[in-house]
Parts: structure tokens; C-alpha cells; sequence
């Protein structure tokens, strides 16, 4: 190399990185062949026919689907690719039962039955599907999955399935139905299902979107969901205790507020559609000089349950999600904030968040049962709460004592048990008193005495959280045994709060009115005429 180009070895391995000695032993080595050869020492072109062959067969089996036209997307989620009517537009339900013969095949074969549509007499471990009790199943939507207007139900085909399942399933853990395969169903299972179905129905209304919105059946159906997770909430929690521990499944609370904040914002949605409807319609009327025909299309629906619902979804916002509340009462306008079922949850708002506990609990004593169930979720931290203040109160050097009766008043309890219970779970002895009212007394300790030391209420801030066990709580069983209602009733809205006051002061005002006309005819005929001026003609 120094001889031939006059470059020195070291300066070799300084441009190179390697000696002259490693570069001659890396081309002593055989190099590998590239292409396989043939036999007789020639390169073969086997491989580049295959690849060729390969990519034939790519391109014919992606031929058939490069000719076709793409669908075009539709306005919900999953377009309706198989709807020979459809062009982009919302799917319109052509399935007019409560479930699909194809589906229920399906789910017979695939062991996906529940217990409830399974055919009388049939084997537990090979179930038989009942066609007029079998529901359509909830689906999660995936990629590979287009919904279709076969495959979906129509309004009337939703509502009818919700009324089955209210009226028929609701109730049957205490009142099985003849005709079943079951007849011993703990509530937690029934609660499971129907969560499963309506959840199902609400998928096959959104589907049906913008033209289901304004529809009766849209709105009553989310209205009756709303209620039911409310019922359920208060069941599982209470009543159904007992029989959810012996079941194989548990209730999640917070599964449970999934599904009501899932039914909460279509219904809010839908309120908000038709008043815009309405307000368009009307302003149409109006500068077309009422000619207008209303019978081309029905008349929009509005529900007579809308200001309960709202007053529901304040009051379940302030127990379970407080951070949203200032932001959805900012979206409501002044005439929904002023109608008396709002104002009444704006109220208990602010009584919670301004400490007055005592109004709090007032208010939670008198309301009805569904809007007591909403306002649970804080009802023990405000009795807690009630109780720290109270216990600060008293007059530490001397030491006091309080009848249970008017303790269990001011904490809105309704059972001397549960008052009792709340009481020792906090530190406060409770001395038997035949002759105090409630045949009982809780003492309020001496300040320095052991009895005082003890007691967790005289130390710390204000309770962050209450600690108590959930259970059954007395007031809302008391109300739920008072109303007298089966849970169908219940959730189709017959334990709604109305207000009567409006129509007493509406036909109170009417009668003002006509007494005030009537007074006024007398003044009228009462007073004497004016004289008459003569009138002066000017030339």
C-alpha cells in the first residue's frame, strides 16, 4: 500500500478505522448469496415470479371491493350501510317487536340468554328462548359494526318495551309473574337487566336522532330511566340489602350515577330541542300572519314532568358532583330558576353550601320521596355537620342533655333505632329515660371529664365526610311506605312533585279581576254624570 500509493499504515487505519491486516481478512471470508442459483451457476428468477404472483393475487382479492361506491356517512355514530333508502340522513326503526328473531336465535345458540326470557319448563343448562318476553340485548359499537334500520326498533317498538319491562320486571323480585321460568329473583339481579335493556332502548333512540328528540317517546322514555335509577338507588341501598348480599352480583353506586348522568344529558338535550322548536315555530306563525298549518305535523309534546326532573338533576348534582352545579345553573334561564320545583333545589343548594344545616334538614323532612332520594347523598354529612354545631353549642362547664325525640326531629330521622345508631356511631352516650320524651336522653359531657376527652365532635374542624355505614335510612323508607305506590307508578311519574299553589293563585287572581270589574261598574253607575259645557263656536 506504501509502495503502490504512497500511504503509510498509519495513516490507513487513521481514514479507515482499520488495519490493512482487517480489511484483508474480511475479503478472505465467502460472501453470501443474494439470489439462490441454479444448478448451473446461473442466477434464478424464481423469487421474482412468486413476488409477481403474490401481488396478482393482492390485487385480485381487493378487486372487487376497489369497484365499489363508499357509502356515505351518516348523521349518527354508525351509518346504516345496508338501508337501501338511506343518504346520509338518521336510520328511521323498521323493527317493530321488542327483539329480533335473528338476535334471540343468536343468543340461544350463544348461551347469551337471561334468565328472564328464558321459555317456561326448559333446561337451565341448555335454556330455550321465549320470543315474546326475549329483549333486545345492549351492544357496544365497534368498528366492524354498521347499525341498520332492520336491526333497529321503531318509537313505538321502544315504548312498548319500556312499558313491559317497568310493568312486568320491576317488581318482580316481590311479585314474581306467573308464566316465567323464574319465579326467586333477588332485586339485584332485576336491577341488572333492566339497566342492560333500557340502556338498549336509549341506544335505539339516539340512533333515530334529530327526528327523535322532539318525540314524545324520546323524552318519557329518559324521564322513566331517570326514575328508575333513583328507585333502584334507594332499594339497593336500603330495602334491597339483605337480598344483594345473598345474590352473586353487587351494586356500584357510582355505576349506578354513570347510568343517571348518561340519561341526564339527552334529556336536557331534548328539553332544550322542543322550547327552540317551539320558539321557532311560533315566530314563524307570527311573521306569516298565522297561516301556518299545524296538521302537517303533530303537535310538540312538552312534559308536564320536566320542572321535576330538572329539580331532580340539581339536587343529584349537588349530592354526587357539587363542582358542576354553579355551571348548570348558569345555563338555565331566569324562567326555569323561578318556577317554584327549581327554586325549591336552588334553595336546599344554598342552604347546604351557606352551613345552614338545621334548613337543610328541614327541607329534606318535607320534600317527597324522589327529590328526598336525590338529596340523600349529603344527608348524613349534614346531620353530622348539624350534630358538631350542636355539640359546640352547649354550655361545656356545666355539661347539658337533649331528649332523643327532639334530637331525632332536628336530624330528620324517622326511627328512634336509626337516631340511636347514628348517635353511638359518633360517641354520644344515650341514657334510657322513661319519663323524657322518646324514652331516652343523650347527655352532652362536662368539659375536663373522661367523657369529654372522648368525644371526637369536641375536637377537630368541621367533618370533611361522614363515616357512618349506608344502609337503609329511616326517613325515605317512612316516605316510601307512605306514598302507596307500586315502582311502576312511581317510575312513570306518579310521585312527582306538582305544584297546586299556581293554579290557586291563578283562579285567585281571576276572581280579583272580576271583583275588581264589578266594583268599578258600580263606581261607575254611583258617580254622577259631568256636566256638559256648552260648546262656543268660533267664527
Amino acid at each position: 500500500m506504501h509502495q503502490n500509493f504512497g500511504v503509510k499504515p498509519g495513516r490507513f487505519r487513521q481514514l479507515f478505522n482499520q488495519t490493512l491486516q482487517q480489511l484483508g481478512s474480511r475479503g478472505s471470508r465467502r460472501p453470501r448469496a443474494a439470489w439462490p442459483k441454479a444448478e448451473n451457476g446461473q442466477f434464478s428468477s424464481r423469487t421474482v415470479e412468486e413476488d409477481k404472483d403474490m401481488r396478482a393475487q393482492r390485487a385480485a382479492r381487493f378487486s372487487t371491493h376497489l369497484k365499489e361506491k363508499s357509502a356515505p356517512v351518516s348523521m349518527v355514530s354508525l351509518a346504516d350501510a345496508e338501508a337501501g333508502h338511506m343518504d346520509g340522513g338518521p336510520i328511521i326503526g323498521e323493527l317493530n317487536e321488542m327483539c329480533s328473531r335473528e338476535e334471540a336465535r343468536e343468543r340461544e345458540m350463544t348461551r347469551q340468554l337471561d334468565k328472564f326470557e328464558w321459555k317456561k319448563g326448559t333446561d337451565p343448562k341448555n335454556p330455550e328462548v321465549d320470543l315474546r318476553r326475549a329483549t333486545k340485548k345492549y351492544q357496544r359499537s365497534s368498528a366492524d359494526k354498521a347499525y341498520t334500520s332492520q336491526q333497529t326498533r321503531s318509537l313505538d317498538a321502544c315504548w312498548k318495551t319500556m312499558e313491559y319491562l317497568i310493568t312486568e320486571i320491576l317488581d318482580f323480585d316481590c311479585k314474581p309473574k306467573a308464566g316465567y321460568a323464574i319465579q326467586a329473583v333477588p332485586f339485584i339481579e332485576v336491577y341488572s337487566y333492566l339497566r342492560d335493556r333500557t340502556r338498549a332502548i336509549r341506544v335505539d333512540l339516539h340512533l333515530q336522532q334529530p327526528r327523535s328528540t322532539t318525540q314524545r317517546v324520546f323524552v318519557e322514555t329518559h324521564e322513566c330511566c331517570l326514575r328508575f335509577e333513583m328507585l333502584s338507588l334507594f332499594l339497593l341501598l336500603g330495602r334491597g340489602q339483605k337480598q344483594a348480599e345473598q345474590a352473586t352480583e353487587k351494586y356500584d353506586t357510582k355505576l349506578g350515577l354513570k347510568a343517571i348522568s348518561q340519561t341526564i344529558e339527552p334529556l336536557l338535550n331534548a328539553y332544550q330541542a322542543i322550547h327552540e322548536r317551539q320558539l321557532a315555530k311560533s315566530i314563524l306563525a307570527e311573521a306569516m300572519g298565522g297561516l301556518l298549518d299545524d296538521d302537517q305535523e303533530d303537535s310538540d309534546y312538552t312534559s308536564p314532568f320536566e320542572m321535576a326532573a330538572r329539580r331532580y338533576i340539581v339536587l343529584l348534582l349537588m349530592s354526587f358532583s357539587p363542582d358542576a352545579v354553579s355551571g348548570h345553573l348558569a345555563k338555565m334561564s331566569r324562567e326555569l330558576l323561578m318556577h317554584p320545583l327549581v327554586s325549591f333545589a336552588t334553595e336546599v343548594y344554598a342552604a347546604f353550601h351557606t352551613e345552614d344545616y338545621a334548613r337543610f334538614l328541614r327541607m329534606y323532612r318535607e320534600a317527597d320521596f324522589l327529590t328526598s332520594v336525590c338529596m340523600s347523598g349529603v344527608a348524613d354529612l349534614a346531620r353530622l355537620r348539624a350534630l358538631w354545631l350542636l355539640v359546640r353549642s352547649y354550655p361545656q362547664a356545666i355539661g347539658d342533655k337533649i331528649s332523643l325525640t327532639k334530637l331525632k326531629n332536628i336530624l330528620a330521622f324517622a326511627s328512634d333505632d336509626h337516631a340511636k345508631a347514628f348517635l353511638a356511631f359518633h360517641g354520644l352516650q344515650i341514657v334510657i329515660d322513661k319519663d323524657a320524651q322518646g324514652g331516652a336522653n343523650i347527655i352532652l359531657p362536662k368539659k375536663g371529664t373522661p367523657e369529654a376527652q372522648s368525644l371526637t365532635l369536641l375536637q377537630g374542624r368541621l367533618p370533611e365526610k361522614c363515616e357512618f355505614p349506608k344502609g337503609a335510612d329511616s326517613l325515605l323508607v317512612a316516605k316510601f311506605d307512605a306514598l302507596g305506590l307500586s315502582r311502576a307508578e312511581i317510575a312513570f311519574g306518579s310521585a312527582d312533585p306538582v305544584v297546586a299553589i299556581e293554579e290557586a293563585e291563578a283562579q285567585e287572581a281571576a276572581e280579583a279581576m272580576e271583583e275588581g270589574d264589578e266594583a268599578e261598574e258600580i263606581e261607575a253607575a254611583e258617580e254622577p254624570a259631568p256636566a256638559v259645557e256648552p260648546l262656543t263656536v268660533v267664527a
